[in-house]
């Protein structure tokens, strides 16, 4: 009796991983491409408030022209933290004029107790990049955010 209830409960668990995994490979994000200096990225775009806490948690890969922009309602002090994200990251907070304000590159974080990072500015969008070199500087314009108002 005691291993069929074990076995009920791993079977449920491997369903819940499975739904979380995924989720993780197509969450729903709409799509957008913005500018920022000479680069176009294609990006997803995390607007609601279950799109930001997934993120890009359990992806295992992005490519060098992709990544994800999150979107606030309003400046302030927005904090991202690696939590379940398997690869590294440059994130580029940037405010409300489309300025990038800070640039930091991020490691991923697989135990339960990871750091949440935030910029010294306020911001309105988060910008997340594979962990390639790119030519993003402070106060570089970002186009193609304007509209997401």
């Amino acid at each position: 009796m005691k291993n069929l209830r074990l076995s009920q409960y791993l079977l449920l668990f491997l369903a819940l991983v499975n739904q979380i995994t995924a989720n993780a490979a197509s969450p729903g994000f709409d799509s957008i491409r913005i500018k920022v200096g000479f680069t176009s990225y294609q990006v997803e775009v995390a607007a609601t408030t279950e799109q930001r806490r997934l993120g890009l948690m359990f992806r295992e890969k992005l490519d060098r022209d992709k990544g994800m922009l999150f979107v606030y309602a309003q400046s302030g002090d927005h904090r991202i933290w690696m939590k379940n994200t398997l690869i590294p990251l440059w994130v580029i907070w940037i405010d409300e004029t489309f300025r990038v304000t800070s640039i930091q590159r991020l490691e991923p974080c697989t135990t339960s107790q990871c750091m949440v990072y935030s910029a010294s500015a306020a911001s309105r969008y988060i910008l997340e990049l594979g962990d390639f070199p790119h030519s993003i500087k402070l106060d570089d314009q970002v186009m193609g955010i304007d509209h997401l108002d």
